[in-house]
């Protein structure tokens, strides 16, 4: 998975998070403290919020591994300058 793929995932998961959220009023990291604790029951919704929040914490995990890479690679090129950050071509959205 591509780095950008990774940051088009997190902002689908994301929007998917935000309809549960404002579906049952809690945010995410709450809903799945309850959720891990035993104290909400299995229903389809919270299974799938379940799964959606768990995709959402390994993609910003594979993210953050990446962008360390990444940042380490700037840094290097650029030594004492400033990072030189280019823009990536637009997704046509195949």
């Amino acid at each position: 998975m591509t780095l950008s793929e990774i940051i088009q995932d997190i902002h689908g998961l994301e929007a998917e998070l935000a309809k549960l959220e404002a579906r049952y009023g809690l945010l995410s990291a709450d809903f799945y403290h309850l959720y891990k604790a035993g104290e909400l029951e299995q229903t389809k919704d919270f299974i799938q919020w379940t799964g959606y929040y768990q995709a959402k914490l390994e993609r910003e995990a594979r993210y953050r591994e990446m962008m360390d890479g990444y940042l380490r690679d700037l840094r290097q090129s650029a030594q004492l300058g400033a990072l030189q950050l280019t823009p990536r071509p637009a997704s046509t959205g195949a």
